[in-house]
């Protein structure tokens, strides 16, 4: 967990969209599925947060063609439809959320509150998380545990 500026967060937000395009070939080649699900943290619903599906690596160890998808997650549901979400195949899972911290940094005479990543590492910047996108709609959950 580290903390990260209101400023920071919303940065961070655009910095993983502009990646969106950094990942694969053109959209028209790559065969993408509606993927919708439910996020639980501690047995509860995860209020808010976001995920996203990077693909990953077939099992001959060949990368999956595609492009991340992300969505955001509120009340703990997310969904994305065929034709912005995850390509078909394997793919690795991250899944992010920030909360206040209540503490304050002040930067050219402002101040801003910082904000902290709250979810455990093994599920975004060095994620376990895997899923398999088939052809279709897809439903995955996944119950995250803070120990």
């Amino acid at each position: 967990m580290f903390p990260v500026s209101r400023k920071n967060s919303v940065a961070l937000f655009f910095c993983a969209l502009t990646l969106t395009g950094c990942f694969g070939g053109s959209a028209e080649h790559i065969e993408r599925a509606a993927v919708s699900g439910s996020v639980t943290y501690d047995g509860k619903p995860l209020p808010e947060g976001s995920i996203q599906f990077v693909p990953d690596v077939d099992a001959a160890g060949k990368p999956v063609r595609g492009k991340l998808a992300q969505a955001l997650i509120k009340d703990g549901s997310y969904s994305l439809a065929a034709e912005e979400g995850p390509a078909v195949g394997n793919n690795k899972v991250l899944i992010n959320a920030i909360r206040n911290t209540g503490k304050f940094e002040e930067s050219d005479g402002q101040k801003t509150e910082i904000m902290q990543q709250y979810i455990p590492a093994r599920y975004n910047t060095q994620t376990t998380l895997k899923y398999e996108v088939k052809a279709g709609e897809n439903t995955a959950d996944f119950t995250l545990e803070a120990k």
